[in-house]
């Protein structure tokens, strides 16, 4: 399962004091640490909310050019402006990820356009300009159209990592179930992979790293292919190498074992 590292995101007060502070090294940081903590990807939004939309288009480019020093993992360039995900890919180059794309207007084509000239995979959100279904088949319904449009501009399905959007629990009590069967439906009607944001799950409530890491075994159990997390969390780690073992895609449990004698798994 890929994992995409959550931290250098400027929702969080530390990110987004550094990100207008320019804290070099501070961003750095991040970015190594998840990098050794086994992140596939590192998913970087630098939108403070702040100043001009000038100033969020600069501050992308800077990130992603002082995240390319200290890692050689691929990057998610987490935006909903075009202007600021063309300057995260001219500054990272071929191969990048992109989050997000969606069936709301103005954000979809031209983002795909960008998709196809810096060969990125794509993150893709079951929303319209009426918000998210909060139906399983509504998502499924927005998805479809979301996969036969990008595949009428001639991208294949094996781009795209589906997020049925998991609403936090607190809101809607029913969020955990719909979200799994949306993963599930993704899976067995549309052909595609699949992610969730898992942090998302939890938000307003207690003990949220238990929430987190339990959701993300349910959801590895209806063939989850990546998550948005944070890869500094040693039990939600922990149990990521469980479920694969488990699961059979850790064959012969090896990394499974690689990590007890890094000493990284917790229970």
């Amino acid at each position: 399962m890929l994992i995409i590292g959550e931290l250098i995101n400027a929702t969080r007060k530390s990110v987004r004091e550094a990100v207008i502070n320019h804290d070099s090294d501070f961003i750095q940081d991040l970015a190594r640490q998840q990098d050794e903590a086994g992140a596939d990807y590192i998913d970087v939004n630098v939108a403070t909310g702040r100043g001009k939309a000038e100033k969020e288009v600069e501050d992308m480019k800077w990130a992603v050019e002082l995240i390319k020093e200290v890692t050689q993992k691929p990057l998610t360039i987490d935006t909903t402006s075009i202007e600021v995900l063309e300057s995260g890919l001219k500054a990272f180059g071929q191969g990048a990820m992109l989050n997000s794309i969606s069936a709301e207007e103005g954000r979809l084509e031209p983002f795909l356009e960008l998709a196809r000239q810096y060969d990125c995979s794509v993150v893709a959100l079951p929303a319209t300009d009426k918000g998210i279904p909060k139906d399983v088949e509504g998502r499924l319904q927005v998805a479809t159209e979301i996969l036969e449009r990008a595949e009428k501009m001639g991208f294949s399905k094996e781009s795209f990592y589906f997020d049925p959007l998991a609403f936090p629990l607190g809101v809607d009590d029913k969020s955990g179930e719909v979200t799994l069967e949306s993963l599930q439906q993704f899976r067995d009607k549309l052909g595609v992979k699949t992610t969730i944001g898992l942090t998302n799950i939890s938000h307003g409530l207690p003990q949220r790293a238990l929430l987190n890491r339990t959701y993300l075994v349910l959801a590895m159990g209806v063939g989850l292919d990546s998550a948005l997390l944070n890869p500094l969390d040693k039990a939600v780690m922990s149990s990521v190498f469980a479920t694969r073992a488990l699961t059979g895609q850790d064959p012969y449990c090896g990394k499974y074992l690689r990590a007890f004698r890094k000493g990284v798994l917790v229970i």
